[in-house]
């Protein structure tokens, strides 16, 4: 939770092994640099202290839900604490672990919605002068961003400096599907609107399933709105 605004997650252990390591090279990495090696060395000892990052609970045979229950309530800590230390808690490795950005928390646009980092294919628009004519293949490139879907729209953003780069308004013509036949690419989701078809390719079949699913139901639930027709062809 962050204010009025909740939303979940699902994380496996290894991701939180995989930020661990992440937050410890950065700490690494900041204390080789010549002014931080400074700033360090002239760190009051209690901020000293605050980039003591927690230890993870090592792995152990999956046995009782009571073991289950204690590793999950040393995890909810391990993440609390971590949230206390600005050092960490405005680490890129950090803000993408709990699915957030700069756009998660504004009252104006909703809800939190859905982010996470995607590969999406250039192309697919429906407007004269911005489709290719040649070879799909041939044409587009895959491109690495940070997509948010709100009820209403999704967007997404350039990871190294938080621009918007396109916004895809729901419609009428919204539609999502998921598989190789309709997207032309191995896990891949094709979300269809009036004015572009918008391809993402996931890590696995699972992955984009779910985020088919979750894209949907945030559409025709509280975004069902501007998906119907209205009269004189009307956006909302």
């Amino acid at each position: 939770t962050h204010g009025a605004f909740t939303w979940t997650t699902k994380k496996k252990f290894r991701h939180f092994q995989e930020l661990h390591r992440d937050l410890l090279r950065h700490k690494v990495l900041m204390s080789l640099l010549p002014l931080a090696r400074f700033g360090v060395a002239h760190l009051p000892a209690r901020e000293a202290a605050d980039r003591e990052i927690p230890s993870l609970p090592r792995v152990g045979p999956e046995g009782s839900s009571r073991h289950a229950s204690s590793k999950q309530k040393y995890l909810e800590n391990y993440l609390n604490r971590l949230l206390t230390m600005s050092f960490y808690r405005n680490y890129h490795a950090m803000t993408e672990f709990l699915e957030v950005s700069r756009l998660s928390f504004i009252p104006d646009l909703g809800s939190k919605g859905l982010e996470g980092v995607i590969r999406k294919r250039s192309g697919g628009h429906r407007v004269p002068g911005l489709t290719c004519c040649g070879r799909d293949q041939v044409c587009y490139r895959w491109s690495k961003r940070w997509l948010v879907v709100k009820d209403s729209f999704l967007l997404y953003m350039c990871l190294e400096t938080g621009a918007i780069s396109f916004v895809q308004l729901f419609d009428p013509g919204f539609e999502v599907r998921v598989g190789k036949r309709s997207t032309e690419a191995r896990y891949g989701v094709r979300i269809d609107t009036s004015h572009r078809s918008l391809i993402l390719k996931c890590g696995s079949y699972r992955q984009a399933r779910w985020w088919g699913q979750e894209i949907t139901e945030l559409a025709q639930g509280p975004g069902r709105d501007f998906i119907q027709l209205h009269r004189h062809d009307s956006y909302a």
